[in-house]
């Protein structure tokens, strides 16, 4: 489990209802209001249709603040639940991420991700205490923080002061409580759970705690079995793993021999000062940006894994920037960081709290503030320094749990449940290139559960059900829902973009096409290259979460009306240092098609179609097709003259759908 810090594209948007069996008409349960009928001695349930979730009604919950009954006080948990389902159906419980994301509001989402499974369950998904509707915990000081900023001692106390006493009141152990109070309203004996990132660690408690009415799990991006690692190794010690398998098979040829390495350089560099630089924003505006410690930096790798074009483009950036370049590096600081988190889409102070009571913490909650810093040290010196490298051991331990939480106030440790996981069925998905929650934890969890069935994800980062796009994962869960055994991803199927190339230094860098000599050629390519990565730039934000605009890598900004199927407007676009373009290009899927003027070197206007250009340079025509005669003898299957090439995107990738990854825990 990871704080949450990097935004992402919220995953579970757009409402589908699934689509039901003409047969189970009869026995649907519709109607403007609803009353769930319930064991003796429960709360009845009230439901009324929800806004904007078409087939959901929605409702409220109340449970106790304390589920011990020590302390006095009720909470109120929104809840959102299936309006038309099969008769006899199950119930299946969905968990967002975070801790700290809301999950009501993106109910038919989850529905359309958990369709095989909605022919026999009922799904129901609520906002967890402290969470979206259900009294989200505010702490705007922490809330106002960027993706890259860090969490402080001092900033945490300061929440939990403006929380209160009943901070104590929202570990992990008092969801699964109320998981089991909205098991006992909906009249259910048992349950199934589906959780994603955090959510999986939720499923997990309630699974131990409560087993005779866990019905299955479904687990995907997992949380592993244990409390979460104070200095988050599961982390820190498969980073390396990750980025050397990103460039396995020759997918960096031309980028980087060494990503690790690196990234190392790159370590050592901001130890030594910031790094600092020029980029540009989304007006084509220079601005001044930096990167002020090794922790920032942490946080930028890591959340790599929710945006599949940072992803591609984060080895040639690292690279970039070990031989001096710092503009991609920069560049990309902006999508890291996302747009501004609601409250009530996730709650930061929810996730402070949350995290400080779960974490397998150096030092118990009741000891003195004043020496816990001493066990931290200590608790960090034990580890070898292999286990977290290249990353420093200073920045291990401000990034860590075991920092942000060394001021949280004293009190009795809620301890998780640490019954053995029951033997159920289990669905186990985990992304090859999961840097959050990495696929050995997925494994680990599967072993601890003995009816489980492990499904790893080729080339794929955090959320499965939503960002795989070779239908692998949906295949798996169709199998197990049907009751067989599931079968691997096929040979060759990945979700990875090949990595981008090395930002071009200037036109030296690129070949030119047989037929047209010199620089008017080798200014050809540039713009071909300089339009792939405009498309790249804009499919790159929207997965940020952000619009589909952005500042070129050397000046410049592009605008599009949509990422997808839309336009997209260059104004002295620059990637290219002295290759400027500027005019409107249509979207359609993978084809870019329109008019161009190029300035700077060898200016002109260009048409701009099926990969190739047609048009002037320089004062002569120009002719170029991807494959052509125009081709022979010069490009030999790269632009660049150290063979790397822009990548095809795979169509996958090309629907708004893909784009729509969960803010579920972001790592530290």
């Amino acid at each position: 489990m990871s704080v949450a810090r990097t935004q992402a594209p919220g995953g579970h948007h757009g409402a589908r209802a699934p689509r039901t069996p003409r047969r189970a008409l009869a026995a649907l349960l519709c109607g403007a209001l609803l009353a769930l009928a319930v064991p003796a001695g429960a709360s009845a349930l009230t439901l009324r249709p929800c806004r904007g979730q078409a087939g959901f009604s929605c409702g409220a919950l109340r449970v106790p603040l304390d589920h011990s009954g020590r302390v006095p006080g009720t909470l109120k948990l929104a809840i959102a639940a299936q309006t038309r389902y099969p008769k006899g159906a199950g119930v299946l419980i969905a968990l967002s991420g975070g801790p700290g994301q809301s999950s009501v509001d993106v109910a038919g989402s989850f529905a359309q991700s958990l369709a095989p499974m909605l022919r026999h369950y009922r799904l129901v998904v609520l906002d967890q205490r402290g969470t979206g509707l259900s009294g989200p915990l505010r702490c705007p000081q922490v809330q106002a923080l960027g993706a890259l900023d860090p969490f402080t001692p001092q900033g945490i106390l300061q929440c939990e002061q403006q929380i209160g006493s009943r901070r104590s009141f929202y570990s992990t152990q008092d969801t699964a409580d109320d998981l089991d109070g909205l098991r006992s309203a909906l009249g259910a004996r048992k349950i199934a759970l589906m959780g994603v990132s955090y959510g999986t660690w939720v499923a997990q408690q309630y699974a131990r705690s409560y087993p005779a009415h866990t019905d299955r799990l479904i687990l995907d991006s997992v949380v592993g079995p244990d409390r979460p690692d104070p200095f988050f190794l599961d982390t820190y010690s498969r980073l390396p793993r990750i980025m050397r398998e990103q460039c396995a098979g020759q997918r960096c040829k031309g980028v980087t021999k060494d990503p690790v390495g690196d990234l190392a350089t790159v370590l050592a560099r901001v130890r030594r000062a910031p790094i600092t630089g020029t980029v540009f924003d989304i007006h084509g505006r220079p601005r001044a940006t930096r990167y002020r410690t090794e922790e920032e930096l942490s946080f930028l790798v890591t959340s790599a894994d929710l945006n599949p074009f940072m992803q591609a483009r984060l080895p040639g950036a690292l690279a970039a920037a070990r031989a001096g370049d710092m503009a991609a590096l920069l560049h990309l600081r902006r999508i890291a960081e996302g747009p501004p988190t609601k409250t009530t889409d996730l709650s930061f102070g929810l996730n402070v709290t949350t995290s400080c009571l779960d974490a397998a913490l150096p030092w118990p909650l009741d000891s003195d503030p004043a020496v816990r810093p001493a066990l931290a040290d200590a608790a960090l010196n034990a580890l070898p320094p292999a286990s977290y490298a290249p990353w420093s051991a200073q920045t291990v331990r401000s990034s860590s749990y075991a920092d942000d939480c060394l001021l949280f106030p004293r009190q009795d440790a809620p301890l998780p449940a640490l019954a053995p996981l029951p033997d159920v069925p289990a669905l186990v998905l985990g992304g090859r290139l999961d840097m959050r929650t990495p696929i050995e934890n997925a494994e680990a969890t599967a072993r601890l559960l003995p009816r489980s069935q492990l499904i790893e994800i080729p080339g794929n980062g955090h959320d499965q059900l939503d960002s795989d796009g070779t239908g692998c994962a949906e295949r798996a869960l169709r199998t197990w829902a049907a009751g067989r055994k599931i079968s691997r991803c096929p040979k060759g199927a990945t979700n990875e973009l090949k990595v981008l190339p090395i930002p071009p230094g200037s036109i030296e860098d690129f070949r030119h096409p047989g037929s047209i000599p010199g620089d008017r050629g080798r200014t050809l390519f540039a713009v071909l290259d300089s339009v792939d990565d405009a498309r790249v730039s804009a499919l790159e934000a929207v997965y940020a979460g952000l619009s589909p605009r952005s500042g070129g890598l050397r000046g410049g900004s592009l605008s599009a009306t949509d990422a997808f199927d839309g336009t997209m407007t260059l104004q002295r676009y620059a990637y290219v240092p002295g290759v400027r373009l500027s005019g409107t290009l249509k979207i359609q899927g993978a084809r870019v098609s329109g008019t161009l003027r190029i300035s700077g070197h060898e200016a002109g206007t260009l048409r701009i179609a099926a990969g190739g250009a047609t048009g002037v340079l320089g004062g002569r025509s120009v002719r170029y097709e991807p494959g052509g005669a125009s081709a022979a003898g010069g490009e030999q299957g790269a632009r660049r003259l150290d063979g790397a090439t822009m990548p095809r995107i795979p169509a996958a990738l090309l629907t708004p759908r893909a784009a729509r990854r969960t803010v579920s825990s972001a790592a530290r």
